[in-house]
């Protein structure tokens, strides 16, 4: 009776260590994984408004956009009026050539066109030490020596970045706005899982040599999320680090763990979960089976309260209050331990919707720090 019960009773603990190295590689994956494409579903545009799927993002406040499956971009504003369903908009920018009816797009937070709506736009090829090239944007004079670098965040592209660029050209800045291994311009056969920043910093190092071989003496990295991930890491490791003299943060990832921690928390597992995806990201093992060129270790990825501490930079940070997917208490916390850091917290819904949400503030946040840099 006795051994019986033993033997079921290392059964059922065995069974629960699976369900949880279960859990915790699942989290992992969704964590890492390429966003699959958004699917384009039915919209209707009638006049100066456009009418589509009732979702949490459609429903918020602000600008955004619809990408069409032609290509096409239309920026969309505030709601009219909304059901259960559907909701119907403002058409902040409706293209000539677009006819009323039923269109196929896709919801997204990119609401700049192009960059040519920001200013003189050159389409570049930066050269990638591991080889090949990625494509970048050059916004502005190409001959000037102030240079801030757009870095966008996981499961995004140079497009979602490009709502920074508004102010530092403004501000006198040319914009370099960059793509990345696996982003969501990689083509298909060079998508691989994101390795939070650890493999991606190189591209955005090699975006860096690329301004100063350009005359750019003054850089400043403007990063979305985990973009921050990737602009500590080149901090860290770059070969022209003296050149860069400021940062500015968007909802930064500065602390991986509090990240995990509030998606396993939204998602109602224990807590212990979270701890495990982790364990799973950084062990050949887990790597392996996720699809990883090498393991990461999330949990060194902090730079809030962890042994790493950042640089002695003018940093402003620009992060929501009621940021649902990175907790703006690391942004509190970060800004505490760095004396040179600022925070301008604002209370959009979403995450990095800040721009979208309160545009004016946005810019003035940014132009203001980059023209208060020392040599403005």
């Amino acid at each position: 009776m006795t051994r019986r019960l033993i033997i079921g009773t290392g059964a059922v603990v065995a069974a629960a260590g699976a369900l949880h190295l279960a859990l915790g590689g699942y989290v992992a994956r969704r964590l890492i994984a390429p966003r699959a494409a958004k699917p384009f579903v039915p919209m209707i545009v009638d006049g100066d408004t456009i009418d589509v799927p009732a979702t949490d993002e459609s429903r918020q406040p602000g600008t955004y956009g619809v990408w069409l499956d032609d290509g096409t971009h239309l920026t969309v504003g505030e709601i009219v009026r909304a059901s259960d369903r559907r909701v119907v908009r403002v058409l902040a920018a409706k293209p000539p050539a677009l006819s009323d009816g039923e269109v196929r797009g896709a919801w997204t937070s990119q609401n700049i066109a192009a960059p040519e709506a920001v200013g003189p736009t050159q389409h570049i090829a930066v050269p990638l030490r591991r080889g090949g090239s990625a494509d970048a944007w050059v916004i502005g004079d190409p001959d000037a020596t102030r240079w801030a670098i757009h870095v966008h965040g996981l499961r995004s592209s140079r497009s979602g970045a490009l709502r920074s660029a508004p102010a530092a050209v403004e501000a006198g800045w040319t914009s370099l706005v960059v793509s990345y291994a696996g982003d969501d311009e990689a083509s298909p056969a060079d998508t691989l899982p994101s390795s939070l920043g650890t493999r991606e910093w190189r591209d955005v190092d090699d975006a860096i040599t690329y301004a100063v071989e350009r005359g750019a003496r003054e850089i400043v990295l403007v990063a979305w999320s985990m973009g921050a991930t990737i602009a500590m890491l080149a901090l860290e490791q770059s070969r022209h680090r003296e050149a860069i003299t400021g940062l500015v943060l968007v909802a930064p990832a500065l602390d991986w763990s509090r990240i995990v921690a509030r998606a396993v928390k939204g998602a109602h597992l224990p807590s212990s979960v979270g701890a495990t995806s982790l364990r799973v990201l950084r062990s050949r093992l887990g790597a392996r089976a996720l699809g990883l060129i090498e393991a990461v270790d999330a949990r060194a990825l902090n730079w809030v309260d962890g042994p790493r501490r950042a640089p002695e930079l003018p940093t402003l940070i620009v992060h929501s209050l009621r940021d649902p997917v990175v907790p703006v208490s690391g942004s509190l916390a970060f800004t505490a331990r760095h004396p040179d850091s600022t925070l301008v917290a604002f209370d959009a819904t979403g995450h990095c919707n800040e721009a979208n949400q309160d545009p004016e503030r946005f810019r003035d946040a940014i132009g203001a720090f980059l023209r208060e840099l020392p040599g403005a």
